[in-house]
């Protein structure tokens, strides 16, 4: 397997959380606060902006624990366990779009 190959799952499995994930309802409305003023606030700006809200705190939040697992367990830099520990994060945090997706 590709070193490159978990990296890329990681960002597609967050993307695809980002458009399909339950939690859009919740981002819509801190979205359309954070959005910048030179973007008109229509719908699709904001589903937008909502989505690439969802899709990067799926990142963030499932690299923290990738982070302590490079930063306690790792031995050596080419240890694949903190980019194995970061894409376990990102499909549990993700499970629910996931699940929504295969219906």
């Amino acid at each position: 397997m590709d070193r490159q190959f978990p990296f890329f799952a990681v960002v597609a499995i967050s993307v695809l959380n980002g458009l399909f994930s339950p939690f859009l309802a919740v981002a819509v409305p801190i979205a359309t606060v954070l959005m910048p003023e030179v973007f008109p606030r229509s719908v699709g700006w904001v589903l937008f902006f909502s989505s690439l809200l969802v899709s990067s705190a799926t990142l963030l939040f499932a690299g923290v624990p990738a982070a302590l697992a490079e930063r306690l367990g790792a031995r050596g830099r080419g240890s694949g366990l903190p980019m194995a520990v970061w894409l376990a994060g990102v499909i549990i945090l993700s499970l629910p779009a996931l699940l929504r997706l295969l219906r």
